[in-house]
C-alpha cells in the first residue's frame, strides 16, 4: 500500500484539478509525492522512514501525512496551478518544511516513531593519554 495515494491528496486538492493539472496521468501526481516522500525523509533521518513509508496506520502518521501531501502539492502545481491557490499553498510548503525541521532538531518529537537502527559495527573504540608529568622546581 502507498503511503499516499490519489484518494487520500483530495483533502488538499479537487479531484478535476488534480485531473486538469495532470492531464488523467497519475504518474506524474505520483512523482510529486515521491519527491516530497525524499524530502522529507531527509529531515526524518533519526527515524525509521523505511518502516513508517509502508505503515498502513493513517491515524499514528497523521501529521507527515499532512505534511507530505502539503510539500506533494506544491510540487504537483509547478505544472499548472488550475483552481489552486498558489499563496496558500506556499505558505503550507513553508509551514511542513518548518515543522520537519522541528522534528529534525528535536524540538518536536512525535509520540511512536520507531528510530533509525544505529550500526554499531564500526570496530573498537578506545580512548588513552599520556602519563601524568610531574613537574619539580
Amino acid at each position: 500500500m502507498d503511503f499516499i495515494t490519489k484518494q487520500d491528496f483530495l483533502t488538499h486538492m479537487y479531484e478535476g484539478s488534480i485531473d486538469a493539472i495532470s492531464d488523467n496521468d497519475d504518474e506524474i501526481l505520483n512523482d510529486a509525492i515521491a519527491t516530497a516522500m525524499a524530502e522529507a525523509s531527509g529531515y526524518l533521518s533519526r527515524f525509521n522512514t523505511d518502516i513508517i513509508f509502508i505503515s498502513e496506520d493513517k491515524i499514528k502518521y497523521a501529521n507527515l501525512r499532512t505534511y507530505i501531501k502539503d510539500m506533494s502539492k506544491w510540487h504537483f502545481i509547478n505544472i499548472c496551478n488550475v483552481n489552486v491557490d498558489f499563496e496558500i499553498a506556499e505558505k503550507r510548503y513553508k509551514a511542513a518544511i518548518a515543522e520537519l525541521g522541528k522534528i529534525q532538531s528535536g524540538r518536536t518529537v512525535p509520540k511512536g516513531w520507531p528510530l533509525a537502527e544505529e550500526d554499531f559495527s564500526g570496530g573498537v573504540f578506545s580512548v588513552t593519554s599520556r602519563t601524568k608529568r610531574g613537574n619539580y622546581f
